[in-house]
């Protein structure tokens, strides 16, 4: 095929115009984001026919990495990656000239991107989604934690007023002095049972009761009040109708230390890693690595932080190569880190 020719189709015609000036990390969330599931499987095998014949006409001997047809749910962002793989193949082995040219017929079919500014609202919509079902999980588990602990309180505070109550049941017997009888006999005045009166011990369980809920403690099994630790609530209502909004957005974070990678990467190449993975990064920081000191000189190490609905991508191990160690920052007391 001769580079003259023009074919029609937006998505590459999007891709190959803006492929040099934008990384592979920014294009990605566009197209994803942009594009329809039919339209990128369309542009896919479209250009991989289109490689294949570039690299017959020119001769190269080159194996294409394997890009079957995606399925499930991801099959978007896979088909997007396959996009940009069979780019990158096109630019390092200079096979531009031997594929054709790629024009719009409908431009509304093409986004308007600022390289200075790449619009990451997606993103961050899916990242507030997730923050606000983590923060909602964490207040209920600690709703049912307090729950639990006030209840284990109350029982104690019960059972040890059942067992006062239960004491206070035996009756006494007060004989009276021996005095005379009516009638000038001598003898015994009539023996009455008195009971004591049980006011106190409901008023202890009922203080009990009220305590327990007023206070946020709990009482073990040993009888010690356990103070709980203060907490903090972040709010999660947004929309319109919220009348008092925040400052500042808050985001909250996790921090994690990525150990033993080669010694010639770099805070860049791992934050781009990171982005063409999906995992948003806060800030990414060369630090020391805590391998044996016979060791460190072969090995990069980096502080990275995320916000905390990533924690979990971040430690997947199917993202990192065999051998890279990735594990939670440690924070020194005094409030500095280690």
């Amino acid at each position: 095929m001769m580079a003259s020719e023009v074919e029609v189709c937006e998505v590459l015609c999007f891709i190959r115009n803006n492929f040099e000036r934008l990384t592979v990390s920014q294009l990605k969330p566009i197209i994803v984001s942009f594009y329809e599931d039919e339209e990128l499987l369309e542009a896919k095998d479209l250009l991989l026919k289109a490689v294949q014949r570039a690299i017959v006409e020119v001769g190269a001997d080159l194996e294409l990495p394997r890009l079957p047809k995606r399925q499930g749910e991801n099959r978007r962002k896979l088909t997007a990656d396959d996009l940009l793989k069979l780019f990158t193949v096109i630019d390092e082995r200079h096979l531009n000239v031997a594929i054709p040219k790629y024009t719009a017929e409908n431009l509304s079919r093409i986004p308007f991107v600022n390289a200075d500014s790449i619009d990451t609202v997606t993103s961050a919509k899916k990242i507030e989604v997730l923050e606000q079902r983590m923060n909602s999980l964490e207040q209920l588990l600690l709703h049912n934690t307090i729950r639990a602990q006030l209840d284990t309180g109350i029982t104690d505070d019960m059972n040890v007023a059942h067992s006062c109550s239960d004491n206070s049941d035996n009756t006494d017997m007060v004989a009276a002095d021996p005095q005379p009888a009516v009638g000038g006999d001598s003898g015994w005045r009539e023996v009455t049972s008195r009971r004591r009166r049980r006011t106190g011990a409901l008023n202890a369980v009922s203080s009990a009761m009220s305590s327990s809920s007023s206070t946020a403690r709990s009482v073990n099994s040993g009888g010690t009040a356990v103070k709980h630790a203060p907490t903090k609530v972040i709010g999660t209502r947004s929309g319109k109708d919220a009348s008092l909004k925040p400052g500042i957005d808050i985001v909250q974070k996790a921090v994690v230390h990525i150990d033993n990678l080669d010694s010639e990467c770099t805070s860049a190449l791992l934050n781009d890693y990171l982005l063409a993975n999906d995992v948003t990064v806060l800030s990414c920081y060369k630090a020391k690595s805590w391998l044996r000191e016979d060791e460190r000189d072969k090995v990069m190490a980096f502080r990275v932080c995320v916000p905390a609905a990533q924690r979990h991508a971040i430690k997947d191990p199917q993202l990192w190569s065999v051998g890279v160690i990735i594990r939670d920052w440690r924070f020194k007391k005094n409030g500095g880190q280690s």
